[in-house]
């Protein structure tokens, strides 16, 4: 299998030095002007992030990595925490003002008042002027993902009048949250959520800031958090999880408008007992009659066969809204753990190992690689398998249309009667999907961990997750090494913010 080019989401960062070392300003070398080294990283990607929105759109082959052991730790102290949490906070408030605000001036005209005089002209007589007002905060480019023509007024009538006309919070429902993917090592350190996720939460802190500011009831935040919901799951790690994502909401103010409920419990009460045994029915029926039609793992490619296959054996109407087996195993392989080499670092090896996954016949590969990339397909076929069978279950027992009425921000992909929503914007990778960041600009971001590491982005700690995992990373260039530590530039703390796109 020939190499596919590196993407423009690669653009490789200057090396590092010869040691390996990252320079800093108490360094020797330091008295005769920066190094290369320093030089580099204040300009170009050294600052940004790839915006990849996949692994597979990174070159991995060509991708530097490094172990943190041998860098200064970056830590943030009570103080610094306290500077970036208020600091995200106050730039998030500000645009929720500035939305509704927006929201009501451009309400206002529409039925006649003057724009700049809201208080003799607003609120407005009709749910209709009020849930036009909320569509137009809920599809802002700060929120928006996709198309617009997905979510028009008509459908948001339809879904937020009832609400409106009983002045009762307007309940939101979106799907996510299931866990850190950190198993292969090259989109997260660690377990735990980080600074993605927070981000992810005070985004809808800011969207639910903006409704409150128009139609005062609000909005329910409804939270379903699916992992373990269609592949297996530690439910220790899943609770650790869940428990920090409660902890980010109370320190950001959303615990009385957001409830977290895990997916199956969810979806279990809405069927009832009985309903979700057929449910349960459904999905071994499915989960067999994919393993017999996808055989044992191969090649990635040969997926759209399986496809074919299960298009002849099932009714269209079933598969319409299903993601397909190809494209469900492209994703998953690169979520699976990757299986360690000793000797070798192990984001290195994941890199090598992903760079293609399932490049298995080339004479030159290494007995130990070719079983890495098999193992890797093998434990992604399975958990697609399951994906795909879960899925199945629940078009099967028409789980959609079990849930009470509601609004349903679509973050995976905008699609008709959903509005389109971002969390983070950007490239939309999804916050537990990569690692939290503060680019060069302040601006919040969630990137793979090993794009990060290549571009000379450090780790920072705080007691907010603990030692094990970093809680965000900065560009090396926006840190400074002053009273004998390494940290973060406060300008940088005092100037982070979540992009308006």
């Amino acid at each position: 299998m020939s190499p596919a080019p590196p993407s423009v989401a690669g653009a490789l960062a200057p090396s590092r030095t010869a040691s390996n070392h990252l320079w800093h300003s108490d360094d020797p070398a330091s008295t005769n002007g920066p190094s290369p080294t320093g030089l580099a990283l204040t300009n170009g990607p050294a600052l940004t992030i790839s915006h990849a929105r996949s692994l597979r759109a990174l070159p991995l082959h060509l991708l530097r990595t490094s172990s943190w052991v041998d860098q200064w730790p970056v830590r943030l102290d009570a103080g610094e925490l306290a500077t970036l949490l208020s600091t995200l906070r106050a730039g998030s408030e500000a645009a929720s003002a500035r939305l509704a605000d927006n929201a009501m001036a451009h309400a206002t005209a529409s039925i006649g008042g003057v724009t700049g005089q809201l208080s003799s002209s607003w609120p407005p007589q009709g749910p209709h002027d009020v849930v036009a007002a909320l569509h137009r905060i809920l599809t802002r480019s700060r929120f928006l993902k996709g198309s617009r023509s997905c979510y028009p007024l008509e459908t948001a009538v339809g879904q937020m009048a009832p609400f409106v006309q009983a002045r009762l919070p307007i309940t939101i429902l979106t799907i996510g949250f299931p866990f850190k993917q950190h198993d292969n090592g090259l989109k997260a350190a660690g377990p735990w959520p980080d600074l993605a996720e927070l981000g992810a939460l005070l985004r809808l802190k800011e969207l639910h800031d903006a409704f409150a500011a128009v139609y005062p009831p609000g909005l329910r935040i409804v939270v379903l958090n699916d992992g373990g919901y269609s592949r297996p799951r530690g439910w220790a790690e899943m609770r650790r999880y869940r428990r920090q994502l409660r902890r980010y909401a109370q320190l950001l103010g959303l615990e009385d408008a957001a409830r977290f409920c895990d997916q199956s419990c969810f979806v279990a009460r809405l069927l009832g007992p009985r309903g979700w045994a057929r449910r349960e029915q459904h999905r071994r029926r499915f989960r067999e009659l994919i393993t017999s039609l996808a055989g044992s793992p191969r090649s990635l490619d040969s997926a759209s066969g399986i496809d074919q296959r299960l298009a002849e054996e099932l009714p269209r109407a079933l598969l319409v809204n299903v993601p397909s087996f190809r494209d469900i195993l492209w994703s998953l392989v690169y979520s699976v753990p990757v299986p360690a080499r000793a000797g070798v670092e192990p984001r290195r090896w994941a890199c090598e190992v992903l760079a293609w996954p399932d490049g298995f016949s080339a004479p030159e590969l290494s007995p130990e690689i070719v079983s890495a990339r098999r193992e890797v397909v093998g434990c992604a076929w399975q958990d697609t398998v399951n994906y795909l069978a879960a899925s199945l279950a629940d078009a099967a027992a028409d789980v959609a249309r079990r849930f009470p009425p509601h609004v349903r921000l679509a973050t995976v992909a905008s699609r008709p009667g959903c509005s389109g929503f971002s969390y983070l914007g950007g490239s939309t990778l999804l916050p537990w999907h990569g690692t939290g960041c503060l680019d060069g600009r302040g601006l919040l971001c969630a990137e793979f961990l090993v794009s990060l590491d290549h571009r000379n982005f450090l780790p920072v700690y705080s007691d907010l997750i603990g030692d094990d995992q970093p809680l965000l990373m900065v560009p090396f260039a926006r840190t400074l090494f002053t009273q004998g530590r390494r940290r973060v530039d406060p300008t940088l703390l005092a100037t982070a913010r979540l992009r308006h796109r």
